[in-house]
């Protein structure tokens, strides 16, 4: 027998994929769930364009869902990210109850919270629990992080303020060791931050960060997909 889609595969195929099922399911809570999502893009596709969505999540398989091109975002006077804004069609059955299973298994995330002063460490750690229900790692040194990096932690906050052991250039050396976590950079002065930037950090802010701020980036940097590829 013959299987028809539902709907033809249309002219604009989005591959994303997201590094763990937890990553996921901060994006469909605060973007599919909603009928939406962004996609990061130095390319954006027009508005009105047609797109077929194929997500692949781990823990739950391959999902394809289909939309159109709503918003883009080029060029930001704040920063952002170039990208575009995909409203999707409704969700079918399957993919409900896939998403069902991944909540009830899901067993909360893990950070790694690098920081040279002990009182940052305590309200980053703080901060981050508050933000989200996760498992907190700290590590005062890159040294002191490594088994810490063993566990494949979901994200790491690195605040690189008073502290002799870590720089900007520290975010390399995570991302070389942690199988691509995203990585938010804490930095007091300017440079810093783009030495941050320039060696590959998520998002980077200034320290000690409001908790709003950090609430915003940590949010964004989970719900980000890992991959996107047309």
């Amino acid at each position: 027998m013959t299987v028809q889609r539902r709907d033809p595969r249309l002219p604009a195929t989005l591959q994303v994929g997201y590094r763990t099922a937890g990553a996921f399911l901060i994006s469909y809570s605060i973007n599919l769930s909603k009928g939406g999502i962004f996609i990061e893009s130095q390319e954006p596709l027009p508005v009105g364009t047609a797109v077929t969505l194929q997500l692949e999540v781990p823990d739950a398989g391959a999902f394809e869902l289909v939309g159109q091109v709503a918003w883009v975002r080029k060029g930001s006077p704040d920063g952002l990210p170039d990208g575009i804004g995909i409203q999707l069609r409704e969700l079918d059955e399957r993919y409900g109850a896939a998403i069902d299973r991944l909540v009830q298994d899901f067993v909360g995330l893990t950070v790694l919270v690098l920081a040279g002063a002990p009182e940052r460490l305590v309200l980053l750690g703080r901060y981050v629990r508050s933000i989200i229900a996760c498992d907190v790692l700290e590590a005062t040194s890159l040294d002191e992080a490594r088994e810490a990096l063993a566990s494949q932690p979901d994200l790491i906050v690195l605040d690189v303020e008073r502290s002799k052991r870590l720089d900007a250039s520290s975010v390399a050396a995570l991302k070389k060791h942690s199988s691509a976590a995203p990585v938010i950079l804490l930095a007091g002065d300017l440079r810093s931050r783009e030495l941050g930037k320039l060696a590959g950090a998520d998002e980077v802010l200034e320290t000690p960060p409001s908790f709003h701020a950090l609430q915003a980036a940590v949010i964004r940097t989970l719900s980000r997909p890992n991959r996107v590829a047309l």
